[in-house]
């Protein structure tokens, strides 16, 4: 069996097993919208005593669908990688998914790409559709929707890495938790979820675009809102693909140190 058969077949059995939890899903669809009005009344009061009717070259619908993506986004990225595998590590199941046919970081990949697969059918999509519904949200053209849907990929894979490589420090820390919830809220604020980068100031913005975070979420949501030309577009996936590279390279130097302190100890 070739490696992508082998890839595929894994996670077909991780997609499968997501649609016993279709519950969670859908519980999602009916909070997001929810929180998503509470955003809509936050801005509104804020707008209604702005004159210019622009923040930081926001206006009140942009600022809306910037949230909307900000989630749809976040749906899509999401996942628990670095948890599961400190799990691993602790509980010795490390060692039998070693013996498997396809590599730890292999298994936890199609894993996640099945899982948020699933998320995209039964979470992102009507999350979208009801915020188009609700919030007008309109796609600006097909160039910025297709950059947008392919920037998406790579954020998926970027989130992937940084969680992955969080997990790897397990090898040297019984429990994570402590740190992996800081490292979470700073992730989450530095990729723009909570509000957008813009606000951060001139000197921590500049500075955001050296950090994979601001690729990951902020600068796929431009996409979306087509604020860029076709070439700083095809500049962004560029950058998003350098940063998936530089960050496959640390962990497959640090999973190769983990390995042998995780050998040495005995396993």
């Amino acid at each position: 069996m070739s490696f992508i058969n082998k890839f595929v077949a894994y996670g077909k059995v991780v997609f499968k097993s997501s649609m016993a939890y279709r519950l969670q899903f859908m519980a999602s669809i009916i909070i997001s919208p929810l929180i998503l009005i509470m955003y809509y009344f936050i801005w509104s009061a804020i707008y209604t005593n702005n004159s210019s009717g622009q923040i930081l070259g926001y206006s009140f619908n942009s600022m809306i669908t910037y949230y909307v993506l900000s989630m749809i986004v976040g749906h899509f990225i999401f996942n628990m990688v670095g948890n599961d595998l400190q799990e691993k590590i602790i509980y010795g199941d490390l060692i039998q998914d070693l013996l498997k046919p396809l590599s730890v970081f292999q298994q936890f990949l199609s894993m996640t790409v099945a899982d948020r697969l699933f998320a995209f059918l039964v979470e992102v999509v009507p999350v979208f559709i009801i915020s188009v519904l609700i919030f007008k949200i309109k796609i600006i053209s097909i160039m910025s929707f297709s950059f947008f849907l392919l920037s998406m990929v790579f954020a998926l894979l970027l989130n992937f890495l940084v969680n992955f490589m969080i997990g790897l420090v397990a090898f040297w820390v019984n429990r994570i938790e402590a740190i992996q919830w800081l490292l979470f809220i700073f992730i989450r604020f530095l990729s723009g979820e909570f509000i957008p980068l813009e606000f951060l100031g001139s000197f921590l913005f500049a500075a955001s675009k050296y950090l994979p975070f601001y690729y990951i979420r902020y600068g796929v949501i431009q996409q979306f809102l087509g604020v860029w030309s076709f070439q700083e577009s095809v500049f962004f996936v560029g950058l998003q693909l350098f940063w998936v590279i530089i960050l496959y390279i640390l962990i497959a130097a640090i999973w190769r140190i983990a390995l042998k302190r995780f050998g040495a100890q005995g396993g």
